[in-house]
């Protein structure tokens, strides 16, 4: 069956040797993956398993099976060949700089690309902090924090920006930041709390007094290359 034939195999099976212009500043991509698909087949989620040897990757997708050999030709981009129950095909993958994420595309044999993915790697638990950069999304209501916030943190103060909003703000608990904001004459607070992996939060933020109603949330993504 051709629909989502696919499946998010990504399992990397034996890859070939690398080649005598093997790329040594490749980045590693050894680890868990969580890979959404999205195409012309629709939209997947899978989690996968690669290991990897010098520019060839190994991998393995418990829930079904299928396989994948890939090889990087460069520093950033690997060329493969996917095979599993719904056919065979190729693809292509853009691999960051740090290793931490990736997208590319993919089609079957012969025939232009049937659908796009992009892939985060799951990494360890680390202790939470606010400093850094953050992919932030609206999530239903009034939206004023989106787009890319930049934090700092001494002790337990929080400082944010995020395009002309300014957030400041104090861990209250060890995984909650409350903040008040301003920025375009307006001011408001803002509360966001770390998932446990600390790389992602949602929040909550409202106009006037901290006593106010929220009128808008948000979700925030850690950005993986700052």
């Amino acid at each position: 069956m051709k629909r989502l034939a696919f499946a998010w195999a990504w399992v990397f099976a034996v890859a070939t040797l690398a080649s005598a212009a093997a790329q040594t500043s490749a980045p590693n991509v050894t680890g868990t993956w969580k890979i959404q698909q999205t195409g012309l087949n629709g939209t997947t989620t899978s989690t996968i398993t690669m290991t990897q040897s010098g520019d060839g990757i190994v991998g393995t997708n418990a829930s079904n099976g299928n396989g994948f050999t890939g090889t990087f030709v460069g520093d950033s981009k690997v060329n493969g060949k996917w095979h599993g129950p719904g056919g065979a095909g190729w693809l292509t993958v853009y691999v960051s700089a740090n290793g931490h994420s990736l997208n590319g595309t993919w089609g079957y044999n012969g025939r232009p690309a049937n659908g796009s993915f992009v892939g985060n790697k799951v990494l360890p638990p680390s202790p939470i902090t606010a400093a850094g950069a953050w992919h932030v999304t609206g999530a239903g209501g009034p939206n004023a924090f989106i787009g890319l916030m930049r934090c700092t943190q001494s002790g337990p103060s929080v400082v944010c920006h995020a395009g002309g909003i300014v957030l400041n703000g104090k861990f209250r608990d060890k995984d909650k930041v409350r903040a008040t904001w301003s920025g375009g004459g307006r001011s408001g607070w803002f509360s966001f709390w770390f998932n446990g992996d600390n790389n992602s939060f949602n929040g909550i933020w409202g106009r006037g007094a901290d006593t106010t109603p929220p009128v808008g949330r948000v979700i925030g993504q850690r950005s993986l290359n700052g």
